[in-house]
């Protein structure tokens, strides 16, 4: 048998890889490697939704309304320690008075925030216009206080400044509830670590040469 028919002298193709081989894979990933892959999962998944994001509102402007709604309740409960004084009149009027002035703010507010984006420029000049009569209101009862124990009730003046701080707290809220629905994000990529996929080859030629030598020709 000739070498041309035997192949003899010219290596041959590989039939399976072998242990030892550099390109043998590993036939599993060691547990070391699948509790670090599962962290890095962990890691960039994406924070579950919270109360705010279920109620579909924002959150910094919800958090100030309720902080606002906190103040009018503080406020109540230390203007109700005070000695029955005009001040402490004044600011129990405003606070209890229905219908008044913070009600319409209130609600002004809320349809702000969960109303949606049709009329909200209007529901939120309406709650500054509202903020503006209290204040003009309540200075002018301050400017027109008698001269008596009003100005030694420090629980009315507490309970005024938080009155005060709790419209502050409901402009602030609407005034930051977006105009318009936040353009949505773009979608997170599949790879857990970051990492941008590998650029896929070049297409291979349509023709394409022999790995093997060839036995010369005789």
């Amino acid at each position: 048998m000739s070498e041309q028919q035997s192949g003899a002298g010219y290596p041959q193709q590989p039939v399976s890889a072998q242990p030892g081989q550099p390109y043998a894979q590993a036939p599993y990933a060691s547990p070391q490697a699948q509790y670090q892959a599962q962290q890095q999962y962990a890691a960039y998944a994406p924070p579950a939704p919270s109360l705010f994001d279920k109620l579909g509102v924002p959150s910094l402007p919800a958090i100030l309304g309720i902080a606002g709604l906190g103040a009018l309740a503080l406020s109540g409960l230390i203007t109700g320690t005070s000695d029955s004084t005009e001040l402490q009149v004044d600011v129990a009027s405003h606070l209890f008075g229905l219908p008044s002035v913070l009600t319409a703010v209130i609600v002004m507010f809320a349809l702000a925030l969960f109303a949606g984006e049709r009329l909200r420029s209007l529901w939120k000049a309406l709650t500054v216009a509202g903020t503006a009569v209290f204040l003009a209101g309540f200075l002018y009862d301050l400017l027109s206080l008698p001269d008596g124990s009003s100005g030694s009730d420090a629980s009315a003046w507490i309970g005024a400044l938080l009155l005060i701080g709790a419209y502050a707290l409901f402009v602030s809220g609407a005034l930051l509830v977006p105009g318009k629905a936040a353009p949505a994000a773009a979608a997170a990529p599949a790879y857990p670590t970051g990492q941008q996929p590998a650029v896929p080859p070049a297409a291979a030629p349509q023709t394409q040469q022999n790995q093997w030598p060839q036995a010369p020709q005789q």
